[in-house]
């Protein structure tokens, strides 16, 4: 009798929750990122009735529609106005929260240093260990091993007991890794931070989730007055003086030298392309077909560039090593066939290590790469 009445009891608040939520919630499709309480409150009320009516058209009408569970919903309800919140990741995939989040798994970590998310964190990959320098409070949190391609270790992971799970959209052990892996109620966001133009909105799409919009819109103050700023000085420079730019993006020190990787406009990596784009500069392999991005050394000295700029995959914020960053230097700057070019003449090789282009720091390496 319990249960029964427990049943009632909910699916009566169910329908009158759904009353309310149609007569106030607008009907809009909502494109934009909500900011404040407002927005966010107007926004969980759309998406509870959806969840609702998904629901109940589930149960009643036998239509397969994704939605949250009644349990989840009943906790969307208590949450409410705060919740329930929904974004879609970088990866498409549409994300519904119907609670507060307290404890958060990060593989992709500097998003949640930005966001100040220190309280909401519960575990980090052990890459990110390596890069606490920047946000030293990763070293207080559950290392769970992994890191890049390398695997974490899955029962550390289910043992913090996570409501959500944040990574890249290609970067890890595997599309479906962590989907596969975790309890269905632990969603998986994936985000990047890689590509200039979608920072900002991908950070206030986890500000958003994550009730950090206050930091989220912080950052996006900052990014666009910097870029602002930058493009303004860019837009003086007449097209003749634009400098032509080759990116070696090294392999690492005991690779061929005379064959050398960089970076097109069409290739997976394009957002490299971008940075001397948008800065003024000409990527010299910009309109390369090779879909590895390889191209012999004496191509490279025909090119003659003005610039080399190059990637390093060591270094860091987390160390002061830069023997792999003076080894690409040395090797490009030392190499026989490219004494002639314009850039080993004038001494204008540059190497910055990627985690300093890849990251939400991408204003100020775009304006060193300016500069």
């Amino acid at each position: 009798m319990k249960a029964i009445n427990f049943f009632v009891v909910f699916f009566g608040i169910i329908w009158v929750a759904c009353f309310f939520i149609i007569c106030t919630a607008s009907a809009a499709v909502q494109e934009e990122i909500p900011r404040n309480n407002n927005e966010i409150h107007t926004y969980a009320g759309q998406i509870l009735k959806e969840e609702i009516l998904s629901y109940l058209a589930g149960e009643y009408l036998n239509e397969k529609k994704s939605c949250l569970s009644a349990d989840q919903i009943a906790s969307a309800i208590k949450y409410y106005p705060e919740y329930p919140r929904r974004i879609t990741d970088t990866a498409g995939t549409t994300i519904t929260i119907y609670r507060p989040l307290s404890r958060i798994i990060a593989f992709n970590y500097f998003p949640l240093g930005v966001l100040a998310a220190e309280n909401q964190t519960i575990g980090i990959a052990d890459a990110a260990m390596r890069e606490a320098r920047i946000i030293p409070w990763l070293t207080t949190k559950v290392n769970v091993g992994g890191g890049g391609g390398v695997e974490p270790d899955m029962e550390t992971i289910l043992a913090c007991k996570p409501d959500l799970l944040l990574t890249y959209t290609q970067v890890g052990p595997g599309r479906d890794f962590f989907e596969n892996r975790l309890p269905d109620n632990v969603p998986v966001i994936r985000q990047d931070y890689s590509r200039p133009h979608a920072m900002v909105s991908e950070l206030n799409k986890l500000g958003y989730l994550i009730n950090r919009t206050d930091r989220s819109q912080a950052y996006a103050d900052w990014y666009n007055s910097r870029m602002t700023k930058i493009q303004q000085r860019i837009d003086m420079l007449p097209d003749n003086e634009k400098v032509r730019v080759f990116i070696d993006s090294w392999v690492g020190k005991g690779s061929d030298p005379n064959v050398r990787t960089t970076v097109s406009s069409g290739m997976a990596s394009s957002h490299y392309n971008l940075y001397l784009t948008e800065n003024g500069a000409v990527n010299i392999a910009e309109n390369l077909t090779n879909p590895q991005g390889a191209v012999d050394i004496e191509w490279l000295a025909q090119q003659n560039p003005d610039i080399i700029l190059g990637v390093a995959r060591k270094g860091g914020y987390g160390t002061e090593d830069i023997r792999e960053l003076r080894d690409q230097y040395d090797e490009l700057m030392n190499h026989p066939a490219l004494q002639e070019i314009s850039a080993i003449k004038n001494k204008r090789v540059y190497i910055i290590c990627w985690l300093y282009t890849n990251s939400l720091a991408y204003p100020a390496a775009r304006a060193q790469i300016a500069k």
